[in-house]
């Protein structure tokens, strides 16, 4: 399997509630030792290779690509202010995206230029997880925990506590001053868990045929699978919709993938910026169908966000419009830059998210897309 397909269907099995990388088992809870520390990089913050009984940790698990991730990290540095010396708060990177028989340690570079990017609301230790993913496997699936954002509060070097970030403000004065009944929660941890995997169970038995479809690049097989998932669950229509949208304009057919999308946008299953966040990344398609991207936004049409703009940039470059793609990456710019003074957008758009745009910009200038 080309590493391109497999980072198709990654990118794909990110849309099933990361069930790619989160399939749990269920054998790690509150109660439990907590599994032993590995990392492939040690990135920021005192180095430490057990729990010290007499701290408190909070392990945040989180991945470049997650944007509820990026948005709880200043309210954690916060945190980490408030109760240090008592409590060490640990972010874990996890589950990035990378292709079959890979290490993990292939990401680091990335994640360490995040890091450093985004260093003042990252105000914590930061590791990345180990070549074998053992922090992502042993922590977070054998927990259970299908998706990230994920934090565990460790004390006197076990479990006591699991759940969405979002919960530690209400639970860690308790832990740390001894009234949290660990054992309440976890009765009501373990119900809720068994409610996950049943219904993680079910949405399996229904995308697993899709996935290996995909895989064998059956995709006929695969659209067949969909158009049944949609009939017997309408639900998934706009899920099934863009999936089978990444297919055909990366594996099929652009003339096909646009005629699916028109359809599609006709009732409202897949929106213009869906659309642009995937075409603007593939190579090789047609002035036309770049072109027709940019046309999905009206030229009056007000743009808050750089990404946005930066990726109609792109388009309208690579469908050898570079007027229009000089004027919209101005745009990102401008946006990005009054992103970073008024500190929004933290964990998208960095100092070094400018200078990119500033590269492509001088690029545009000359007419050349590299």
């Amino acid at each position: 399997m080309t590493n391109k397909i497999m980072l198709l269907i990654v990118s794909i099995c990110t849309l099933f509630l990361n069930t790619t990388f989160g399939q749990n088992n269920g054998k790690l809870g509150v109660g439990d030792i907590a599994p032993e520390i590995r990392f492939s990089k040690w990135l920021k913050g005192p180095q430490f290779n057990n729990f010290d009984p007499q701290q408190v940790y909070v392990m945040e698990f989180w991945a470049t690509w997650c944007g509820p991730c990026k948005a709880a990290m200043p309210h954690l540095t916060e945190l980490q202010k408030r109760y240090n010396g008592k409590v060490t708060f640990v972010g874990v990177n996890v589950w990035e995206k990378i292709s079959k028989g890979e290490s993990y340690e292939t990401v680091v570079p990335n994640v360490e230029k995040f890091v450093k990017g985004n260093d003042a609301n990252m105000g914590y230790t930061v590791i990345v997880d180990d070549k074998e993913q053992y922090m992502g496997n042993n922590w977070l699936k054998a927990a259970g925990q299908n998706g990230i954002p994920a934090s565990f509060i460790i004390k006197d070097n076990r479990i006591v506590w699991l759940g969405h970030p979002q919960g530690i403000d209400a639970v860690l004065p308790k832990v740390l001053d001894g009234s949290f009944d660990a054992e309440s929660f976890k009765l009501e941890a373990d119900k809720a868990a068994q409610k996950e995997r049943e219904f993680m169970e079910a949405r399996m038995a229904l995308l697993n045929p899709i996935q290996e479809a995909l895989a064998a690049k059956d995709f006929d097989k695969a659209f067949i699978l969909m158009d049944k998932l949609i009939a017997d669950k309408p639900d998934f229509k706009k899920m099934m919709d863009l999936t089978r949208f990444k297919i055909l304009v990366n594996e099929v057919s652009e003339k096909e993938a646009v005629l699916f999308a028109t359809k599609s946008l006709a009732t409202k299953d897949i929106t213009p910026p869906l659309i642009l966040s995937e075409v603007y990344k593939v190579e090789g398609l047609s002035s036309e169908t770049y072109l027709w991207v940019t046309d999905l936004f009206r030229e009056d049409e007000e743009i808050k966000n750089p990404l946005v703009a930066d990726a109609l940039a792109t388009c309208y470059a690579k469908g050898d419009n570079f007027a229009k793609a000089i004027n919209m990456e101005k745009k990102a710019i401008e946006i990005a830059e009054q992103a970073l003074k008024d500190g929004t957008m933290v964990g998208t758009v960095m100092d070094y998210t400018v200078e990119e745009y500033k590269n492509k910009l001088a690029l545009y200038k000359q007419g050349r897309l590299k």
